[in-house]
């Protein structure tokens, strides 16, 4: 195979050649015109029209030149007086050499141009045939891999030489080798080492998707001087198969998103339409567990009613807790957003708290003032409510719980202080993510579903502020919140 600098050499020396022959047979033709009895003018068409022939099958402007030049020598030399000289005697043959020079030169330089600005189109034509016979291929694929293969495929066939396409995107890179010729496309996994082997020993462009490289297109060393002669052409290919494999990755994002969406609207409706259908038997279970408990005498009995009244007051407010998770998720928590004084909103969170939880002792700081905020009161006493209920899964009766209220800097803040066990370090990052249990509570308090604080967070954060929690030096923790004034 010939090298690129050979085949300069040899083109040169083939134009080279024609150039001269041309010139030679040029004036045979034109010595046998003379003999013929054919006037001088017809000489020189013969000669216009080797440069013609010459500008024609040669490349650039230098060989026409060079055969116009031959012409005017070889026309002085054989067909003006005297003969067999390069002496001209007739003055007016220098005005005839110059014309003849002129229009040899003209007449080259038009036709290199055009013959230049065909091959320009040309190569063009052929550019876009390339772009558009790789983008029909590729419009048919319907994956990731399918674009693999079928570029793989596509740019064997229409450069005529080997090509492999590498995948990164998967768990293990793939590799898609194409042979020219050969309408099968093999596929098979390779490790990472054997993959920068290959990309050092061939011509690679990477796929990039989202600052990502997902793919290399390998291509043969032998083609690098093509590669960086025809530089617009392969990025344009290279482009179009990223844009092939970025949309395929957006299709399968699309598809994921699509489905993620309606599995959690199935599983928004299902526990929607479960925790409706046990609200109404949990109301009457606990209604009529408050009536026995009034009503009976006997210890035993007592503590059963006890236990079943207790019971069901915890599934109630995991109801309602799931219920205000459905309606925060499919953002239909509409908010009833007035003026409520902050005291009485306090005051019946701690009322419904102590009535669940007697044992336990609430005490509350408020400030001398009457406070009015605007929120919605039903949603900010169930956030207190959460609060209250998680300290006390986290203390004993004879802990202390504090409920302190106080307005700072156009904000009103409400702090939910317990001096109990506390909350484990690793469990403080995730505390307010849905479905996340902490590690660190009584041994005797009921495990939860992880949704009281999360909705305790999107409540507020519904109302425009915002939720924190700290562990005490001394122990247990501190919640806090602000409201807008």
């Amino acid at each position: 195979m010939l090298t690129s600098d050979k085949k300069k050499h040899s083109n040169s020396a083939w134009q080279s050649a024609l150039t001269i022959a041309l010139s030679a047979a040029s004036t045979l033709l034109s010595l046998l015109v003379q003999h013929l009895g054919f006037t001088e003018a017809n000489i020189v068409v013969i000669y216009l029209l080797s440069v013609l022939i010459t500008s024609r099958y040669t490349k650039g402007y230098a060989y026409g030149i060079a055969a116009s030049v031959i012409s005017i020598l070889s026309f002085n030399f054989f067909f003006t007086i005297p003969l067999y000289t390069f002496k001209v005697e007739d003055k007016s043959y220098y005005f005839t050499f110059v014309v003849m020079l002129l229009s040899a030169v003209f007449t080259s330089a038009l036709t290199s141009k055009l013959i230049h600005t065909k091959e320009v189109t040309d190569d063009r034509e052929r550019q876009a045939h390339i772009l558009y016979s790789l983008t029909s291929s590729l419009a048919k694929t319907s994956e990731i891999k399918d674009v693999a293969r079928v570029s793989a495929k596509c740019l064997s066939n229409l450069l005529q030489c080997d090509i492999l396409c590498i995948l990164e995107s998967c768990s293990k890179p793939l590799m898609f080798s194409a042979k020219s010729g050969n309408l099968e496309v093999k596929s098979e996994e390779i490790d990472f080492n054997k993959m920068e082997t290959i990309l050092k020993n061939r011509c690679s462009f990477p796929v990039n998707v989202r600052s990502r490289c997902i793919s290399h297109i390998c291509f043969p060393l032998e083609l690098e001087d093509m590669i960086k002669s025809n530089e617009f052409l392969f990025d344009s290919m290279v482009m179009q198969i990223t844009i092939a494999m970025e949309r395929e990755i957006l299709i399968e994002e699309k598809e994921n998103a699509k489905t993620e969406t309606q599995n959690e609207r199935f599983k928004n409706n299902l526990l929607r339409s479960i925790s409706h259908d046990l609200r109404t038997p949990l109301t009457r279970i606990t209604g009529a567990s408050e009536m026995l408990y009034h009503s009976l005498e006997d210890k035993e009995s007592l503590r059963l009613v006890s236990e079943i009244y207790d019971d069901s007051r915890w599934l109630t407010r995991l109801v309602e807790n799931v219920l205000s998770l459905t309606r925060i998720q499919e953002g239909r928590l509409a908010l009833n957003i007035k003026k409520e004084a902050v005291e009485e909103i306090v005051a019946a969170s701690i009322a419904r708290a102590s009535k669940y939880y007697p044992d336990h002792k609430i005490s509350i700081i408020l400030p001398d003032d009457v406070l009015f905020v605007p929120m919605d009161g039903k949603l900010i006493e169930q956030v207190l409510m959460n609060l209250v209920d998680n300290a006390i899964k986290h203390t004993t009766p004879e802990n202390e719980i504090r409920v302190s209220i106080w307005p700072e800097g156009g904000k009103v803040w409400f702090e939910v202080y317990n001096n109990g066990l506390g909350i484990d370090e690793k469990d403080l990052p995730n505390l307010f993510k849905m479905f996340y249990v902490g590690s660190n509570r009584m041994q005797d308090a009921r495990q939860g579903m992880g949704l009281g604080l999360s909705i305790c967070k999107a409540i507020i954060n519904y109302h425009g502020g915002d939720i924190f929690v700290e562990n005490n030096d001394e122990g247990g923790a501190t919640f806090r919140f602000y409201l807008k004034q």
